[in-house]
Order: C-alpha cells, then structure tokens, then sequence
C-alpha cells in the first residue's frame, strides 16, 4: 500500500469509549499510517516509517496553527525526543513519528489546551519489510561521504526540481509525480532538489505555457503571494507536499527540502519574526520524521548578506528538529570558505560554474565534509543549445563531462535539465543525460570511492581518484596517452576501461607497481574515457 492510499485504524474498544468522552471534552488519541497494523493495544509501526498520531480538540481556538504542541517519545536504547506537532485541519492535531530502533516506545504530549496535553500512546517499532535503509547521513569513518543508517552506502546522485511539489497539486493520486519519480529512479537518481515554496520565474513569468507552473496551483500560506497571511497556513497545500515527500520516501530518494529561496518572486515572513519562526517550526514539524529530509536554509542563500540571520536560522533548525536530519545550505561560496558554517552545517552544497575539478579540490580543504556542486551545467531540451527555458543551457555530453570531473575531485553532482529544473516542467521527456548519469552512477557503485582521494599527482594527463595500492579510477575528457604511476599493489591488479556516453567496457588486463604507459582503445573516438584499476575491496 503506498503513501497516497492511507487508512485510518481503528483502536481498541476502549479507544472508541475515549472518542465518546473526547466529544464532551475528553481527548481521543486516533492513530494514522498507511502500513502500521494494530495487535491488541500496541500499534506496531514499521521501522523508518512515518506515522501520524492524531488527537481532536473540539474548543475553539483563535489560531489553531499557534497551539503550542509537541510530544515526548522514548524508546529502546535511552533514545528520547522531543517532537513538535501541527494542526492538519478539521479540530486535528497531530505528532508525527517515525521509530529508529525494533522495540516498545510511549509517547507523551505535552500543550496549553487541556484537551492536547498529558496524553499516552504506546506503540512497538517492528522489522522494516519494504527494504528501506533508514535515513541518508554523513558517514563518521569517511566523513566526505554518505551512509544509510543500516550501513548501505549511499552515492548521492542528485536531481533539481525546484516545483516538483507543483505536480498534480489538486489530485491525491499522484499520478504524474508517481510516472515521474518512477523514471528517475530508473535511471539512478536517488537525491532530489526541491523548494519548500516557490512563486515565479523572472525569465518565464507568469504561465507562458500549459507546462509552467509559476505561480503554482496552490499557494503555502493563507491569503495570496501580493496579501499573505503569513499565521496561518494553507493545508491542502502542506497536505500535497506530505503526499510528494513520502512518494520520494518510498522510493529512498532523498529530499533536500530548500526552505527558503531568495530569487522566486516569495513573499517570505519578516526576518526573525514570529511568523518566520512559525514557518520554520511547522517544516521541522511536518517533515521530521520522514527518514529521507535533509535541510537546506535557502537557495541561493548567499543573496542573504545578514549572516547572522543566516547562522541563527540553520541553529533554529538544529535545535527544534529532534532527529538532527542533515543540515546545509546552497551556495554560499564566501560564508563557507570563512568558516563560519564549520560545525553548524553537515556538509556543502554549492553552484560553481567553471573550474569543475579544481573549485572542489579547494573547497574540500575548506573542511572535512562532503561537497556537492549542485548546479554546474544546464543540458538542453531535444532541438539543441536553443532550446531552453533559462538563458544558459550546454549540451547533455558537456553537463556529463563536467560531472565526472567533480567526481574524480571526490565530491558529488546534481543534474539539471532545463524543462524540469523550475517552474516548466516536462515530466515526460527523456533526455540524453538520463543514460549518462545512470551510467556514472553504476559506474562508482561498482566502486570503492568512499575509500579513495583525489591522487592527480600519479597521472600525466587528465584525474586521477585512488585508494593507493588498492584501486584506481583516472579519467580523460579525450583520449589520450599517459603515465600512471601504481605502488604498493600486492598482486598484479586488473583494469578495465570504461565510455561514460556508451557505458562500454573493455578488459585492458593486468597491471602491476611502477610507472605504467597506457593508451585507451584506439576506435573509441573523441569522447571522454575512464580506466578503473583494481577490484572494490569488501
């Protein structure tokens, strides 16, 4: 059963009596989750799988949106955690979890309204059936990389879809954003970038087309982008994000959520205000618990020059999400190299147009996290360079040649493709970078790159990634003779070239220490070629 199709349980018997009593001024705690079942009084919820606990208030309230809520949530191995909760409409409010350890927890809520406050709920967290690895995290042995909370590795290969949420925004079924993340995963895509809102373009304003979706179908807050509300919020919006998130969840893509963005027409709430604070509050509430969030303070967020506000926001962040979800923000270029983002952030995330390989190397030094260049190339849409929506576009080859160039630098990409990057949006269509994406990615899972370190030194031409005396990858943006120096091998090691545009490979045999002159195959023409050296250690 997937996100979309969610039923309510129905508790015990004396759950039902505690609904009577709620509506004449009792509380009744409802339970609500598309896979959780109920044995005798104890629902049990998957592990990783979010769950929302429902309580109804029948007082009036002036702001149902500014009740304070949250819960206290303890469970096996001392874990505890303080969860804020969210009116999701109709007298309801509700406490999301999502459990991280096989066993018994209790939660506890806590609130100024009577009728919220001092309830108990006991559940039991069970085995995770449906394959998911828990949540994306930086790893503490390689600190430049990721790792699933079960141990699965995890080579980000990110996606951008600024208005994704912007789909099918008045049908619960999904059924465009479901063929859509379908056919990104397919094709290796497993970490998607997407704004929490987003208004307008400033190069395709208003609807140029029946594919622009800014201004979106729906607006976030209450009132209009011109007149907001910024107080209250607008559900059937924050409802259809719940939606797309846990179809990006039950795919394990991740969801690198932009919660603000300085550049797409926002009427954002004033800064540090209580709104701002509400806004930010009611993200971390309704987006916690789902294993797959990371954060991100902003899009373009060096367009912020308070670089209080900016530091103070992400500690909000830190201090009000109870399951520490990893934390960044996108490009930034000055703010990181300063330092001043080293240990409130997980990792970094920028925009670096030119000097692919050699911007990553500097920014690795900066500190040691992973680094992501997230926008570095635009491919075109199928009639060529002049087919774009934004004013910059390059070909699906260049956007490719460009990605592994950062790879080889020990950092990781984001793919972009002018008709689903913002506000127009094809879901359809199927462009070249597609397969060339796909193909690096399966072309370092094959890999031990969590192990390896930008090693140019040992090459003549082109870069080198190295895990010395283990494995090897070099890449060239042409074919051409060069020099690998190998030390340290304990055994001949075997190597294999590879076509990042065809996925071809070639057994190229044995190697073995010193200096070795290498030449790709002489018919593989002008594209880029890869030579990988060594097997992946388990």
């Amino acid at each position: 059963m997937n996100a979309m199709k969610r039923v309510r349980l129905v508790l015990s018997a004396s759950a039902v009596l505690a609904g009577l009593l709620a509506w004449a001024g009792g509380v009744a705690v409802a339970a609500q989750s598309e896979k959780s079942t109920q044995a005798g009084s104890a629902i049990r919820i998957p592990r990783w799988q979010p769950h929302d606990f429902a309580l109804p208030n029948r007082s009036a309230t002036a702001n149902p949106f500014q009740v304070p809520f949250s819960a206290e949530v303890t469970g096996p191995n001392n874990a505890k955690l303080t969860i804020p909760g969210f009116y999701d409409g109709n007298g309801t409010w509700k406490i999301r979890v999502s459990p991280m350890a096989e066993g018994r927890w209790q939660l506890v809520t806590h609130s100024t309204v009577p009728a919220l406050d001092g309830q108990h709920v006991q559940f039991v967290c069970t085995p995770n059936v449906a394959r998911m690895h828990g949540a994306v995290r930086v790893d503490a042995q390689h600190p430049r990389h990721f790792v699933c909370e079960d141990g699965t590795r995890f080579f980000p290969l990110g996606y951008e879809c600024d208005w994704l949420w912007a789909l099918d925004a008045t049908n619960a079924e999904l059924p465009t954003v479901t063929r859509f993340l379908d056919k990104l995963a397919a094709n290796g895509f497993n970490y998607v970038l997407l704004n929490a809102y987003a208004h307008d373009t400033s190069w395709a304003k208003g609807k140029t087309s029946d594919d622009d979706y800014g201004p979106p179908p729906l607006y976030a807050w209450a009132g209009t982008n011109e007149q907001p509300d910024h107080s209250r919020f607008n559900l059937a919006y924050w409802q259809h994000y719940d939606r797309v998130i846990a179809a990006l969840n039950d795919r394990d893509m991740v969801a690198h959520v932009m919660i603000k963005v300085y550049n797409k027409m926002v009427n954002w709430p004033a800064k540090g205000s209580a709104e701002d604070d509400l806004y930010f509050r009611w993200l971390i509430a309704r987006y916690c618990a789902y294993p797959n969030v990371h954060w991100d303070f902003s899009k373009e967020s060096n367009n912020e020059k308070d670089l209080d506000y900016k530091v103070g926001r992400i500690k909000f962040i830190r201090d009000n999400d109870p399951y520490r979800r990893p934390l960044t923000t996108h490009t930034d270029l000055q703010t990181y190299d300063s330092g001043a983002y080293n240990g409130v952030l997980d990792y970094r995330s920028d925009q670096v147009h030119s000097k692919w390989h050699a911007s990553l190397l500097e920014h690795r030094k900066q500190h040691p996290w992973p680094v992501l260049n997230v926008e570095f190339g635009y491919e075109h849409g199928p009639q060529g360079l002049q087919d774009k929506t934004y004013q910059v576009a390059q070909s699906p080859e260049e956007v490719c040649r460009r990605a592994w160039e950062i790879c080889l630098a020990g950092g990781y990409t984001a793919y972009y493709y002018t008709y689903t990057a913002w506000d127009i949006i094809r879901p359809d269509d199927s462009p070249p970078g597609y397969r060339y994406f796909h193909q690096l990615r399966e072309f370092f899972d094959g890999t031990g790159y969590w192990r390896m370190e930008p090693s140019d030194e040992l090459v003549s031409e082109g870069y080198c990634l190295a895990e010395p005396g283990k494995e090897y990858i070099v890449f060239l943006n042409k074919p051409a003779s060069f020099t690998l120096r190998l030390e340290g091998l304990a055994t001949a090691a075997k190597t294999e070239w590879f076509r990042p545009f065809t996925g071809q490979r070639r057994d190229a045999g044995t190697l073995g220490n010193g200096v070795q002159q290498l030449t790709p195959p002489d018919n593989w023409g002008e594209a880029p070629v890869v030579l990988h050296v060594g097997q992946r250690s388990k």
